[in-house]
């Protein structure tokens, strides 16, 4: 499949990166609107309808999370499958009118969310649907992460509200997403917002926390902060249930820290590998595409974690 990236910034290099390694995958063009240095064998555009019309199967759209519609529309419209980074968009209507029309184009639509391909995230999901863990009581998000002022100031758009949307969307819109796959509906409770230490920086909060509760039954907390000082900390997931406990640990929830369920042994998992992860993403949307069973991750899960983050901010007043 020819692939075209839309946006070539950090994230883009990523999916480059994961793609050459697929032998049935290509990516053949690129567009930016700066200059940029890409493999000679990539033809890249300034100009985004003559990148549109080149001949490609799908577009990985991974302009600034504000540009996520705009651009999704555009390559549906021009004929295109597309893969849109995280967060799908920046409202539950933007990623309706998304999947509208993708559905009136007779295209498919994917929300890039690779950690659900890790061997962790695997892992905690085949207990889930086994029910290994019992009846779900208590869940525990905890994301602590530092983001100083040069990650602010080497962009544009970062801290923006209107091409950002906010600490949610931007830095842990993959959490919200692993209790969704995992837990499936919930609703929010309550939530509280501050800007500690980001005030001349970011136009919205850079730490918050929420409560929530599943419709099958089970309640949590996620708290999270960009204010750590000087690095990261964790993203964890605790898990209490009738017949065991889990927690999920390490930077990016890739470390299993705990593990005692009834009559199950901690497991040994290989080391999640993010690129790895991405190209799960092309393979199954390739599988999806050609109409084979797969695992992609749909447009409506991308809204689905839309609405909860909506649902957040609901409550967005700084404390």
């Amino acid at each position: 499949m020819r692939i075209g990236l839309l946006g070539y910034g950090n994230i883009a290099k990523k999916h480059l990166a994961a793609i050459s390694e697929l032998e049935q995958y290509q990516v053949v063009a690129i567009y930016d609107v700066e200059t940029i240095e890409a493999p000679e064998e990539i033809k890249v555009y300034k100009d985004l309808s003559e990148f549109l019309a080149h001949d490609l199967d799908i577009v990985t759209v991974c302009s600034p999370n504000g540009f996520h519609k705009e651009h999704s529309l555009q390559a549906l419209q021009a004929g295109h499958h597309v893969i849109c980074e995280k967060p799908f968009a920046l409202s539950a209507q933007a990623c309706q009118e998304m999947i509208d029309v993708a559905r009136q184009q007779e295209r498919k639509i994917y929300c890039t969310m690779q950690n659900r391909f890790s061997p962790v995230s695997q892992w905690l999901q085949s207990l889930v649907e086994n029910k290994q863990l019992g009846d779900l009581y208590l869940v525990n998000v905890a994301c602590y992460w530092n983001r100083n002022k040069k990650y602010y100031e080497g962009s544009d758009w970062r801290g923006k509200m209107g091409k950002d949307g906010g600490t949610l969307f931007t830095q842990f819109s993959h959490y919200v997403d692993t209790l969704y796959w995992l837990f499936g509906p919930m609703q929010i409770h309550n939530a509280h917002f501050a800007n500690f230490d980001h005030e001349e920086m970011i136009e919205f909060e850079d730490t918050g926390i929420f409560n929530f509760t599943f419709d099958r039954g089970g309640m949590g907390t996620f708290s999270y902060t960009t204010s750590c000082y000087e690095k990261n900390f964790e993203s964890s997931l605790t898990l209490i249930g009738s017949q065991g406990t889990i927690k999920v640990g390490g930077q990016y929830m890739d470390r299993v820290d705990f593990c005692n369920i009834k009559g199950l042994a901690q497991p040994t998992l290989s080391d999640n590998d993010n690129l790895s992860n991405i190209r799960a993403i092309y393979r199954e949307a390739g599988l999806d595409i050609t109409g084979q069973k797969n695992k992609a991750t749909s447009a409506t899960d991308g809204l689905a974690v839309v609405q909860l983050i909506e649902a957040v901010y609901g409550y967005r007043t700084l404390v």
